[in-house]
């Protein structure tokens, strides 16, 4: 419990550096279909991302997100993300981004990190509120068995 309020404060503190700044921040809340072990089960989650546009139109950022599910009765998963991401627009208000990720995770007391990538849409509904659906892979390291974790996620976002 206390390294999720450690976490917490963490990403709460680092969120309010990134309003102040020039990047289009977004607050996301949603849910992610993940599969742990072999094990398929759903988490939701609460993150942001921050992306800044280059002359050339590149997006590059970064993002973070807090995820929480049940893998199985009793067996509990907290997973925090560090994404960083680099995109383009590819037509009106629909922008593809490429994802390298890093995971810290506990699963029933057990504590594992990994690196991984993945890919996100993103489509801005208004310019406050948009949509992202993004998939990521990660290899997790946990002695003496490494295992994976998948996640496919649909989230909302909100400008502010």
């Amino acid at each position: 419990m206390k390294k999720s309020l450690l976490v917490i404060s963490l990403i709460a503190g680092f969120s309010s550096v990134l309003i102040a700044s020039e990047f289009d921040t977004k607050a996301s809340i949603g849910a992610s279909s993940a599969k742990l072990k072999g094990t398929t089960y759903t988490q939701y989650g609460i993150g942001y991302t921050s992306n800044t546009r280059l002359d050339n139109g590149i997006i590059l950022g970064f993002g973070n997100s807090l995820s929480y599910g049940n893998v199985k009765n009793g067996v509990e998963a907290i997973s925090v993300d560090l994404d960083l991401r680099a995109g383009y627009e590819i037509i009106d208000n629909l922008t593809g981004f490429a994802i390298g990720t890093g995971v810290a995770q506990t699963v029933d007391n057990d504590t594992a990190t990994g690196l991984g990538y993945g890919g996100a849409l993103e489509y801005r509904l208004t310019s406050n509120v948009a949509i992202e659906g993004s998939y990521k892979t990660v290899t997790m390291n946990d002695s003496p068995r490494d295992y994976d974790y998948d996640t496919s996620n649909l989230a909302v976002k909100f400008n502010f």
